[in-house]
């Protein structure tokens, strides 16, 4: 009969360490997933944020920008065609600005549900964190438990073998 050597059983916590591990990494990716949404949202923002103050810097000062007056006094006279041309670029700002709202808010949207995501994962994380740690708690414990029984045993032994 030959005597192969087993391996070892691997503590649970080094199993457990490797899965807390791959949580980690996929907490980790998703933070990077978060970041660029939120940055996504931001730049969203900053455009919606640019049409509205176009759209009412326009409706402000209405059809003379960019027009040159010959004078202050002076009353623009405007054409038909001026007026329709105004009425339509207003009208393509305004609906611009509708479609930017809508992509700020699926950019709002999918950054909400990101952040959940991470969330979630975050706190798996951290749940097999404490577990890998409770577990290396109790494997010391259950060490230093049968470093004490040997060390009791051969104590026994010794007091045996001298009697």
């Amino acid at each position: 009969m030959s005597m192969e050597a087993l391996p070892l059983p691997i503590a649970k916590s080094k199993r457990l360490q490797v899965v807390a591990r791959l949580a980690q990494l996929r907490e980790q990716q998703q933070l990077i997933r978060l970041q660029q949404t939120h940055s996504h949202r931001k730049q969203q923002r900053d455009s919606l944020n640019q049409l509205q103050e176009y759209q009412d810097e326009y409706s402000r000062n209405g059809i003379s920008l960019g027009k040159d007056d010959a004078s202050v006094d002076a009353t623009p006279s405007y054409s038909v065609s001026d007026l329709k041309n105004f009425s339509r670029f207003m009208n393509d700002l305004s609906v611009a600005t509708q479609i930017q709202q809508q992509q700020l808010g699926a950019a709002e949207e999918v950054c909400q549900n990101n952040e959940a995501h991470w969330a979630q994962l975050h706190a798996r994380h951290k749940r097999l964190q404490e577990l890998v740690e409770s577990n290396r708690e109790q494997e010391q414990q259950q060490a230093e438990t049968l470093a004490d029984r040997e060390n009791d045993d051969r104590w026994n032994d010794l007091q045996q073998a001298q009697k």
